[in-house]
């Protein structure tokens, strides 16, 4: 089977890549020509969500920052009657205890006329699934009114299975490799007055092997580094990919399945960040109203977290200090801009705001942008091989009722924080080992009924066995710098021919620190645009 051009991972990436590829083929090809497209993912479940946005797998998630912050095309659509409506209607069925909060809390400022309120919201993350779900059909049915009217043949199939490998080949294509050689077909019914208005149903295992003339690669957030041994891995109760596995959905049935058998439960979070707070709001009301008796411990190096995506409740917004308008030609080096960074921080601080009043101007100037284009080349890659990770380290912010909840299970001693490393977690009859070290280097061992990887994503430079599809990429030429494959001004990798990653794969894909929905947007209709170019002169 021959495709022009297959998306590997069906989530935002997948589908907007596809959507910028086709607009833009539509418009500029003179000649007759049919252009098929692809989907590939290892779980049909999250087309067109993702991981990151899937209709189960981000239950209990909301966006880290607040409406005012997401791309002004999705804003466009939330804002209308029917899709607030939406997000009440999940939040009622699917949102749980949380979810039940969240609509005492915001209904009136939802359906508020004020811009300003609703702009402040912080919504769930599934949301946006609806939203690709949308336009996913809508590409399906302008594809097919398109290659009935006119000499060019748009279409668009769906496939079940994991991406091994891409062979490059002689004759422009490329010849995708399946884990067990195993492949399946999918066909999808469109269903009225649900939720899930696309749902996608086996159809038939595919023998011949799959070609195509270019590639998207968005295979969502890496996993951790894994710390389990082989016999603690088989453990069910051993969270490695907390993401993939069902998030917050499948913590609370596994902990439910503990307090079953077990009157006291001990968890063990491995990291300090997002993973671990995302959890929380709606574990606090599961513990809470069904009185589990529990104690959750949660370690890093340092346990610096993620700060709360919350203005200060001042009246005038707060202005730029260090970023006026006439000093950014100054700023010339990535250093000068961490620290001037910090130094916005610490005045925003002593005037009597946040820093996220300043964080929010600085965005709302796009000063990171500015900033940037003055850079020698020298200077970029400064940034982006070293300050980058600065700046997002101290630029991190979430859903302030993630930040709640944390303090609150601080404040009742459920939620216990070490100072440790993880070194290995082990599995002894049964019983998971949580084998730590502190800053003096003294051992401490725990024994565990669950664990819960949340340590952080490995990059493309440390991953190995993980994707093997990244490791192949690497062994074939693709080059990586700074944890992150080396990609062109639209996304393309290099080393490789034809293949794209628009995604956290690539070195510097969200320099300007964007919310990551909008950086992906906007990554995805580049690429679609080169790879509408390279089919067209194909």
């Amino acid at each position: 089977m021959h495709f022009s051009h297959i998306s590997i991972g069906g989530g935002i990436t997948g589908l907007e890549t596809i959507i910028s590829a086709f607009i833009n083929i539509q418009r500029k090809l003179k000649k007759s020509k049919k252009i098929i497209f692809a989907i590939i993912d290892k779980n049909p479940e999250n087309i067109p969500g993702g991981v990151a946005y899937g209709f189960k797998i981000s239950q209990f998630g909301y966006f880290n920052n607040p409406i005012r912050l997401s791309p002004v095309q999705f804003t466009k659509w939330l804002i209308k009657k029917e899709n607030k409506k939406k997000i009440i209607s999940y939040l009622k069925i699917h949102g749980g205890y949380t979810g039940k909060d969240w609509i005492k809390k915001n209904i009136n400022i939802l359906y508020s006329s004020k811009i300003k309120q609703i702009n402040e919201l912080y919504i769930p993350r599934t949301i946006a699934n609806f939203w690709m779900e949308q336009r996913l059909l809508w590409l399906i049915s302008k594809m097919k009114k398109i290659s009935k009217k006119n000499s060019i043949i748009f279409d668009l199939k769906f496939f079940k299975g994991e991406v091994l490998a891409i062979k490059n080949l002689k004759d422009n294509y490329h010849k995708i490799i399946f884990k067990n050689n195993y492949c399946e077909m999918l066909q999808y019914k469109i269903i009225k007055n649900s939720f899930k208005k696309i749902v996608f149903e086996k159809n038939k295992r595919i023998s011949e092997p799959i070609f195509s003339k270019t590639q998207n690669i968005g295979l969502g957030l890496p996993p951790p580094k894994q710390l389990a041994t082989t016999r603690a891995q088989k453990n069910n109760y051993y969270i490695w990919d907390f993401y993939s596995h069902g998030s917050t959905s499948d913590l609370i049935n596994k902990i439910l399945q503990i307090n079953k058998i077990k009157k006291k439960i001990r968890v063990y979070f491995i990291g300090y960040k997002a993973g671990l707070l995302e959890s929380l709001p709606e574990l606090k009301k599961i513990i809470l109203k069904k009185k589990i008796k529990i104690e959750i411990i949660c370690s890093s190096k340092d346990l610096v977290s993620i700060q709360e995506a919350k203005l200060s409740l001042n009246k005038k917004s707060y202005k730029l200090q260090v970023f006026k308008k006439k000093k950014l030609f100054n700023i010339r080096t990535a250093k000068k801009l961490y620290l001037s960074i910090m130094k916005e921080f610490e005045l925003s601080y002593s005037l009597g705001y946040k820093k996220y009043d300043a964080w929010t101007q600085i965005l709302n100037n796009k000063i990171l942008d500015k900033c940037i284009k003055n850079f020698s080349y020298r200077e970029k890659k400064q940034y982006y091989d070293f300050f980058y990770n600065r700046v997002r380290n101290v630029t991190r912010f979430t859903y302030p009722e993630t930040i709640i909840a944390r303090e609150k299970l601080l404040k009742m001693k459920i939620l216990k924080t070490k100072k440790e490393i993880v070194k290995k977690v082990d599995n002894l009859k049964g019983q998971l080992i949580v084998e730590t070290k502190n800053n003096n280097n003294k051992i401490n061992k725990y024994i565990c009924d669950l664990v819960i990887n949340v340590s952080g994503p490995l990059n493309v430079g440390t991953l190995k066995n993980e994707i093997p599809l990244i490791n192949d990429l690497r062994k074939n030429g693709a080059k990586i710098l700074s944890g992150g494959f080396v990609v062109n001004n639209y996304f393309k990798i290099s080393g490789i021919k034809n293949i794209y990653t628009p995604g956290i794969l690539a070195r510097g894909f969200n320099p300007e620190r964007k919310t990551i929905i909008k950086a992906i947007l906007e990554n995805s209709q580049k690429a679609g645009e080169s790879i509408a170019k390279t089919l067209i002169n194909m």
